[in-house]
């Protein structure tokens, strides 16, 4: 991630807005550059999840512009977890493979990349053999492991079968690509004039309700769709008049 994530407060370019707005930390220009719309799921908790992250990635002046991506995450209660990702723009039909295989291979590597994750203290002295901690796996040890486990990881995910079908986007079928691996499905679609790629466990992709809302609805803090947003009380009902006319 690189940064530009919504936060609760803030208005565009000046970073202020009445209690309750949401906004994003960094520059809505960024945003606006994906007029029109990107994609969620509908109702995540009838499924179980809960949007854990909502933010850009990807360089905004990369020469590939399928890398500027606006990505909403979620993460299901067993842990699993959900990726709805709308592309700035669509894949050139040669590379839609690898941008599907790549979003496979991303999910799955997702938990060996939290595993690596260790605590390095070179200022720690060293162990002692025959310590309580002795049996600690070395650092360099695990990071071998983790490139063996990720060079297995990306073998699997190419040879795992490209096949087009259907997903459906907005409740219509609309033709995808997608690939299959470890129990984990990644869909490219176009949908909505828009590339989606949607990644997660393939039973619970063969379920949610994917649709595209408009991106307007995210700049300036005009997020409804987690309940807090911005829209006025209604009215209360009328005032009597005061008895004797005052």
């Amino acid at each position: 991630m690189d940064g530009i994530d919504r936060q609760d407060g803030g208005a565009p370019g000046d970073g202020t807005a009445p209690p309750g707005r949401l906004s994003w930390a960094g520059d809505d220009d960024r945003i606006a550059r994906f007029s029109g719309v990107v994609g969620e799921v509908t109702d995540p908790l009838t499924w179980g999840l809960d949007l854990e992250d909502e933010s850009l990635t990807g360089p905004g002046d990369e020469d590939d512009p399928t890398c500027e991506r606006f990505v909403r995450a979620y993460r299901c209660f067993t842990g699993e977890a959900l990726e709805v990702e709308t592309l700035r723009a669509a894949a050139q039909d040669e590379d839609v493979e690898d941008v599907v295989r790549a979003a496979c291979s991303g999910a799955l590597a997702a938990p060996l990349h939290a595993d690596i994750a260790a605590p390095v203290e070179p200022d720690a002295p060293p162990r002692r053999p025959g310590a309580a901690d002795a049996a600690v796996p070395d650092f360099a040890d695990s990071y071998e492991d983790y490139r063996s486990a990720m060079r297995a990881l990306v073998a699997e995910v190419d040879e795992a079968p490209l096949r087009t079908a259907t997903f459906d986007v907005d409740g219509e079928p609309v033709p995808s690509v997608e690939v299959t691996a470890r129990g984990t499905r990644a869909v490219y679609v176009v949908a909505a004039d828009r590339a989606l790629v949607v990644t997660g466990p393939a039973d619970l992709l063969g379920q949610v309700d994917v649709v595209t809302r408009p991106v307007a609805d995210l700049i300036g803090g005009q997020d409804r769709r987690d309940g807090r947003g911005t829209d006025p009380e209604p009215p209360g009902p009328p005032v009597p008049p005061f008895p004797g006319g005052r």
